[in-house]
């Protein structure tokens, strides 16, 4: 079956988010009196809002203030942003160029609010209009690992499972799309993802850049 659509994940796939929320974290510990570890917040990486409350409130206490926590964070990234710009991770750019070209559905299923998705690409200066459809983490019950982001994906593009790839960074958004039927193709960010999640994989790359190589070779089958 030939390949119809490629559905991104966002965070730590199409921005560079995870590097400026390991920042922000940093400065928030410094500043006011946290001493919320790395380690955590690399294992929180790739989750929705409400999954990584309950993460932090297991490790840190069910009386840690998930919403103070959040607000500097968020403070903090927002410094960064304004002083440096929320930038695209490599090959981004060149990716969704090639994708347009050869015809290609594009899609989005992120874990983050709409609000989030929309508020990352004015950040970035990058367009969404290239992405034909877009599921964001408040459009459905279930969060990643659980296939029903990828599936409503499938479902807005109107394309089975064995038609569509799934470009991912994290743990549970492979999980997702395998779960879901679609070829799950990682490209590392901070996190690796386990070695049984390794296996369970169709391709895993350096980079976006290396997504058109694959499609190319995908093509000559």
């Amino acid at each position: 079956m030939s390949i119809k659509a490629i559905i991104f994940d966002m965070d730590g796939l199409m921005f560079d988010t995870e590097k400026l929320w390991l920042n922000s974290v940093v400065m928030t510990n410094k500043f006011h009196g946290y001493s919320v570890s790395e380690s955590l917040i690399i294992e929180c990486m790739g989750k929705r809002q409400d999954k990584i409350d309950q993460i932090l409130k297991e490790r840190l206490g069910q009386n840690f203030d998930t919403d103070k926590f959040r607000k500097l964070n968020k403070f903090y990234m927002k410094k960064e942003v304004e002083e440096t710009g929320l930038k695209i991770k490599n090959g981004l750019k060149e990716l969704v160029e090639y994708l347009q070209k050869e015809g290609y559905k594009l899609a989005i299923a992120s874990s983050s609010k709409m609000e989030r998705v929309n508020e990352r690409f004015k950040q970035s200066g990058f367009s969404s209009e290239p992405f034909h459809v877009i599921v964001s983490g408040d459009m459905v019950k279930e969060p990643k690992p659980n296939p029903e982001i990828y599936l409503k994906c499938l479902k807005k593009l109107n394309i089975k499972a064995d038609e569509a790839i799934a470009l991912e960074d994290s743990e549970n958004g492979l999980l997702s799309a395998i779960n879901a039927g679609i070829k799950a193709v990682l490209i590392p960010d901070l996190k690796l993802p386990s070695k049984e999640v390794l296996k369970l994989i169709y391709k895993k790359l350096n980079n976006l850049t290396e997504v058109i190589t694959l499609l190319e070779n995908e093509n000559k089958i």
